[in-house]
Formats: C-alpha cells, structure tokens, sequence
C-alpha cells in the first residue's frame, strides 16, 4: 500500500523534510525516541479542545477518521449536504486529510471548514521547557496553521469539494471562567479565507507535490538534514542523531542560544568547526554592543567556549558575595509544582492559567542550622486557597524566599493574588513576590561558569556539577513534566487508590528534591565565599 502524505507530516515536513523521511522509510528507528509523558498529555489535552470545540457546532455526524470506510462516508454525508461534519476524510493516491469541522453554508452552497487548535489567541501562549517552566510559542505557529488549512482545502478541491470559508478555532486566553464554561467566550473564530486565497494555496499545493516526491524516494537523502544548518540543540528535530552522525555530542549547536545566531552558526559550519573544542575565541563570540539604555549582554559563548577548554571555572567571588549579602534569614527555598490546563476547570482561572497544586519549603533559620522542610500537595478540587493558606502557615513576614529562575514562582504569585477573596492574602503573596530572589542569577549572570554547565542555567545541568551524587534518576517522577502529567491522572481518576497515593509520594518526593538541590547550591557558594576569606 502506498503511503500517503498527511497534514501531520507535511508540516513536519516544511519544518526538516529529512526527519519526515526518516519517520516515513525507517520507522523502527524513528520510534525509537518516544515522546515524553507530557507530550503524550498534550496529546489528550489537544483532544478534549477539540470535543469540547464541537460544541459550538451541535448534532455533527462523527466520523471514525481512522475506519476502512471513512473516505466513502465523507463522500456520501457531503453529497447529501449533511449540516455538520466532524473529522471529514478526503484522500486521493498522495495525499489524506480529516478535517475537524465542516458546516454546510446554504447561501454559499458549499461547506465552511474549521481548523480546531489547542493553543490560544494570545501571543504570549506558553509551553513547557525541558525543566516545566514555561517557554514563547514561535509566531511562526500561525502560518503553520494557515498551511494546515491550505493543505486540508487543496485535498478537499482534489476530491472535487471546493470549502466556501476557512476558520480557526482557538482558545481565548482572555477568558475567565465563572461558573458553567461559556463556549463562545472561551473559543474564538478567526476567518483565514482571505489569507488563505488562491494564490496561498497553490504555493502550498507546489510545496505538497513537492514534498510527496520527495519522501517517495527510497533512497535516504544526501547530506545534513535542515537542523543541522539553523537551529539549536533543544530545537533539533526527532531523528536528528540519525541524519547526522557526524555532530559530536557536544557540538557548535550547543552553543548559548545558537538558534538565534543562525549566520554565526552558518559560518561555523562552513570552517567546519563542529565540536566545541574548535570553536576560535574571536569576536564572533562576544555579545553585540548594547543600544543606548541598554545593560550589556553577558559573555556567555565566549565564556562557555573558554571554561570548556581551560577545563576549569570561572568564578567571580565578589560577585557572588554581592549577591548573598543581599539575602536575609531566615532563608525559605521554594519550588511550585503546576498543571498548565488548556481548558479552565475551576473560577478565576483563564485557559492554559497554571494550577498551582503543590510546594515544597526548606527553612534555614541562620546559616549554621539545618534546614527544617514542610510541603503541601492538593489533588482535589480548585487548590488555590488551601495552598495560599498553608504558605503563610509556614512562611514568615520576613526573610528570603529563594527560587530558581523566580519569573515563574513570581507568575504564579501573581495570578494566586487574582483568585484570593481576602485582601490579607493578597498582601502575602506581595510581599512573597517583592523578598524573591533568583538564585538562578549567579549562573546566568556569570558569576560562576563550570564547563559541566555547557553553557546552561538550567538546574538540570547545575546540580550535576555541584551536587554529583544527588541524583533525580532514580525517583518515580524526575521532573516538571512528569508530575505534571501524575497530576493529571490523578485529578482525571486514571490513578485511583494505591496506584493514586504511589503517585502521590513520587511526586512530593520530587518536589522535596527540588529544593533540596536549591538549599545545597547556595550552600556551595556559601562556603566557596568562606574558603575565599580563609586564604
């Protein structure tokens, strides 16, 4: 049977052609890097937008997209006019489509498509980074959307069903719940048809014939794959380690925010520097000079090329000792688990707003003590309130309270200050927010450069180097993302009863170890300050 190029794979493929490739010719070795927990939970997320968007089109005929009969059903339910279709197959030798929603349009005498996506109309729509904390969408999201809708409409025309109007449905982050869901409030249509006009859609069907030939040649591709050439490690397609072989594990990709410089790294490649030892220390690495007003970038590639090579760190002592002589005791080490719903569950909560459902504390009363820990973990209902009520249990009006990367525990703060009722726990997550402090800055600000770090301030990379034999490997749930989706088993009842409270403990145990980690770093450059004094 031939194989027939989807709307999935063929914006991946606009994206690497050769990582479609490979997922197309060599699918043993493709499945080979399976997507995580949480990609998995987006998965289902995804899934539930699209039932609940349904909604705003009632009494549809769903169609079984993946039933032997579901193109001959299309074909048929289209030829009758039936008024709303979900999940409509259109295939032809090359290509298959399924379209979220058709709505037959009697004026138009044709059908309106509309495209469902999870994401929200927002510029500012978040996903998660490699730690669960929370990353920009690429605005070039909408033109994939916009060549989702080209694509769907080409195949459609292909099987003789010209659509009237194109749409796209998404979630408005603007939307606050308050009681039962408002459909109409919480989606927003967007009309495409202008965009996606003739022309948009013959460029597209150019680039569908295009990529069909190609992924039609049994013989792999030569060369790079279109990674290789643009972007950074994190942004790497799935097969990348399969399309080039030749990139050493620690390479130019690896480079701070490479992806941003894609001439440098064009440049790079063209001198055939590759691994990170060859990287020539000229002013390609230092940072551009600021504009006016403007606080000068940190030498990070420099410094991350010139600690990698000299195999030793580069520690600025006064700086660090500035930064902890701006902490005051008693020390609170805190760390936020969250679950970033797409569609709001409880009041006060907008889509993709994070459900703060868990904290772990370390107190440290002087720093001589031993830290004392208390956490809280709330797995029913809204936790908003009984997590606010159990931080002012523990923390005082006054001290330190100490994150890593607090952009994000300070965001929480915030929408935690939106859902209170009562103005005196409005005040305490003020204050809470004004006495955060980052110990994320001494790495990011480049008081202490390790090349173990490899040019990261993630604490994924930092505790590794500072703290060894403290590893997250062995606990049931190792980071961010997977008890984010532990909290969302749990809360959707896939985990009841013992396999629920396991889940519970892994997860709290994790937390724990969060900041754990943070009480040991600061403890790290709290006697590396002292050992400095000493000498």
């Amino acid at each position: 049977m031939t194989k027939l190029l989807t709307k999935t794979d063929f914006i991946l493929y606009r994206d690497c052609a050769k990582n479609v490739w490979i997922k197309w010719h060599r699918p043993e070795e493709y499945r080979k890097f399976e997507i995580s927990a949480f990609e998995k939970a987006l998965g289902v997320m995804g899934n539930e937008v699209e039932e609940l968007a349904r909604n705003l089109f009632p009494c549809g005929y769903l169609i079984q997209k993946r039933s032997a009969g579901a193109r001959e059903l299309t074909k048929k339910l289209v030829s009758e006019h039936h008024p709303i279709i979900y999940q409509a197959v259109f295939s032809t030798d090359e290509y298959l489509a399924a379209c979220d929603v058709l709505k037959w349009n009697t004026e138009a005498n044709a059908y309106d498509i509309y495209e469902i996506k999870m994401s929200s109309t927002d510029d500012e729509d978040e996903e998660e980074d490699e730690d669960g904390k929370p990353k920009k969408v690429d605005k070039k999201k909408e033109l994939q959307y916009e060549y989702d809708l080209a694509f769907q409409t080409n195949v459609a025309k292909l099987c003789g069903v010209i659509f009237n109007k194109r749409y796209l449905v998404r979630l408005n982050r603007g939307y606050v719940r308050m009681g039962k869901l408002d459909l109409e409030k919480l989606f927003e249509i967007t009309d495409k048809t202008e965009t996606i006009n003739d022309t948009f859609q013959s460029i597209t069907m150019t680039e569908m014939i295009g990529a069909y030939s190609y992924l039609s040649e049994t013989k792999e591709p030569v060369g790079n794959c279109t990674c290789y050439y643009t972007r950074g490690r994190s942004a790497h397609c799935t097969s990348f380690s399969i399309s080039n072989p030749n990139v050493p594990g620690y390479s130019v990709h690896d480079l701070y925010k490479i992806g941003l410089s894609k001439k440098y790294l064009g440049e790079l490649l063209a001198e055939g520097v590759l691994d990170i030892s060859d990287v020539p220390e000229d002013d390609r690495l230092k940072p551009k000079k600021p504009a006016k007003g403007k606080e000068p970038s940190k030498p990070r590639k420099l410094n991350q090329v010139r600690v990698h090579k000299s195999k030793q760190p580069i520690i600025n002592i006064d700086a660090i000792k500035k930064e902890l002589g701006s902490l005051r005791f008693p020390l609170y080490f805190l760390d936020y688990e969250t679950y970033p719903t797409a569609i709001p569950p409880f009041d006060g909560y907008h889509p993709y707003q994070h459900i703060v459902f868990q904290y772990s504390l370390h107190i440290l009363t002087n720093k001589n003590s031993k830290p004392e820990h208390v956490e809280c973990i709330i797995l029913e209902g809204d936790p908003a309130q009984k997590i606010v009520e159990s931080l002012r249990k523990n923390i005082g009006n006054t001290g330190t309270v100490i994150s890593w990367y607090k952009k994000f525990e300070n965001s929480r703060n915030r929408e935690l200050v939106n859902l209170m009722p009562r103005q005196e726990d409005k005040d305490f997550l003020n204050n809470l927010i004004a006495r955060t402090y980052d110990l994320m800055d001494i790495v990011d600000g480049q008081y202490y450069v390790h090349p173990g770090f490899k040019g990261s301030s993630s604490i994924k990379k930092v505790q590794p180097v500072i703290a060894p034999d403290f590893s997250y490997k062995n606990l049931g749930v190792q980071n961010g993302t997977d008890a984010i989706e532990a909290y969302r088993q749990i809360s959707a009842g896939e985990l009841i009863g013992k396999d629920a409270e396991k889940k519970k403990e892994e997860m709290l145990e994790y937390c724990k170890y969060d900041t754990e980690i943070m009480y040991i770093i600061w403890k790290f450059f709290t006697d590396l300050i002292e050992k400095d004094g000493t000498r």
